[in-house]
């Protein structure tokens, strides 16, 4: 992933279902922050499109055009 990409905030898991509902995909990866222990792994500063800036870990994040 990297600065500029468009992404979804995507969960399976029963405890955040409820936070997909709260994310206005897509959002704008404004910044990408490499996990210095786990280089595979990275969290990074996302725009939302209803203008909410958070920071997401990697596993939480899908391509835009990425299918289900």
């Amino acid at each position: 992933m990297n600065v500029g990409d468009l992404v979804n905030f995507h969960t399976s898991a029963w405890v955040f279902e409820n936070v997909n509902k709260d994310y206005a995909n897509p959002g704008v990866v404004l910044e990408v922050a490499i996990n210095p222990l786990d280089t595979a792994r990275f969290v990074a500063e996302i725009y939302w499109a209803d203008g909410k800036i958070t920071r997401e870990h990697d596993s939480y994040l899908r391509s835009a055009g990425e299918k289900k």
